[in-house]
């Protein structure tokens, strides 16, 4: 088959991953245009680059969230399939928009959600099918965010202001409100409650005789980064943890705990089923079963460089999947609102202090 030609929207660091992939891989994906808001790449304007007779078969969407709806739906006009960078909508009613073009259109979107993707996710779902720890009761899910990533893209970033991106369980955490539903595999949901607030990145926090700006600040600060301004005075609005438990009908209850104040970076999962327990660490699985003294572990490279095989395991997937049919794309999409949902009805527990019905 011939290269799929393929436009690239956002030339920041994940459109360059993708970029990157296709330049290593020529027979699965031919890049014919980029183009940024800046007026880098190819065109002034990627609604330029969509207009244009490129021959675009794919359009990568990478641009800032907000554009993630609008530039999907106008790939969609054009015929193309679209990979979209999460979120695919900051709010429900842009996701229920794309799904609407997506029923229409009949051409696929897909998310960017390359953790499915990881050869130590994959083997999960595969642990999980097998029956290997029986049937899962609960799932303790944690995301430790590391605070270096936090200050640098949540506090002083693009993601630091709700208002301009979407709420954090959105923005960071949805890759594990879609690794959670898929672990839940079809199974219907009843509620969902969550609770998490902004404490530390607060005016009101910052160490005593801080200064506007970390140039030049004498306040003892561990979050000091030369150039830039103070982390307690950055305007952000989004939670430091958040807390969130997932009630099925007939199923596991999920304990998921996102903590954007920690040392360690990664994610780290505790499955326990009623004939063993799983252990998901990073780079590492340990299955223990009852009745058993010893453990299978199995070993993989850590999450470091694209995703740990994610970015690469999606963009595989996608060669061979873009020709599947408007039902099936009706059908991923559905899946992918999964995660969304979720994200939208826990901001709405946290905020409103209340059990969600799902």
């Amino acid at each position: 088959m011939a290269p799929v030609k393929t436009v690239i929207l956002g030339n920041g660091g994940r459109g360059r991953v993708y970029a990157d992939y296709a330049r290593r891989h020529p027979g699965e994906f031919r890049v014919v245009a980029v183009a940024d808001l800046d007026g880098s790449g190819d065109f002034a304007d990627w609604r330029e680059a969509l207009k244009a007779d490129t021959g675009a078969e794919l359009a990568i969407v990478a641009l800032p969230d907000r554009l993630h709806c609008e530039a999907g739906i106008a790939a969609l006009k054009r015929g193309l399939d679209v990979l979209m960078e999460k979120p695919v909508g900051c709010d429900w009613a842009e996701c229920r928009k794309l799904r609407n073009a997506v029923k229409r259109y009949g051409r696929q979107v897909f998310p960017g959600y390359v953790l499915r993707h990881t050869a130590q996710y994959r083997k999960v779902a595969e642990l999980l099918e097998s029956g290997a720890i029986g049937t899962v009761h609960s799932i303790h899910h944690l995301n430790s965010m590391g605070y270096r990533k936090t200050i640098e893209s949540f506090c002083r970033g693009q993601w630091a202001k709700t208002a301009e991106s979407g709420p954090l369980i959105l923005t960071k955490a949805s890759h594990d409100l879609d690794l959670i539903a898929w672990w839940l595999r079809g199974r219907k949901l009843k509620s969902i409650v969550s609770m998490g607030e902004q404490h530390e990145f607060r005016p009101r926090n910052a160490p005593a005789g801080a200064d506007g700006e970390c140039d030049g600040c004498r306040a003892e600060c561990p979050f000091k980064v030369a150039g830039e301004k103070c982390v307690y005075r950055c305007g952000a609005d989004v939670v430091d943890y958040q807390s969130t438990l997932i009630e099925c009908k007939a199923g596991p209850l999920v304990n998921f705990e996102l903590e954007a104040l920690s040392s360690r970076r990664g994610r780290f999962t505790r499955f326990f089923g009623t004939r063993g327990t799983m252990l998901v660490d990073e780079g590492k699985i340990t299955v223990r079963q009852f009745g058993r003294d010893d453990e299978d572990i199995y070993t993989f490279q850590a999450e470091t460089d694209r995703h740990g095989g994610g970015d690469d395991g999606l963009m595989a997937y996608i060669a061979k999947e873009l020709n599947a049919g408007p039902e099936a794309a009706l059908k991923r999409f559905d899946e992918t609102l999964v995660s969304h949902y979720l994200a939208f009805k826990a901001e709405e527990s946290r905020k409103e202090h209340r059990i969600c019905k799902l």
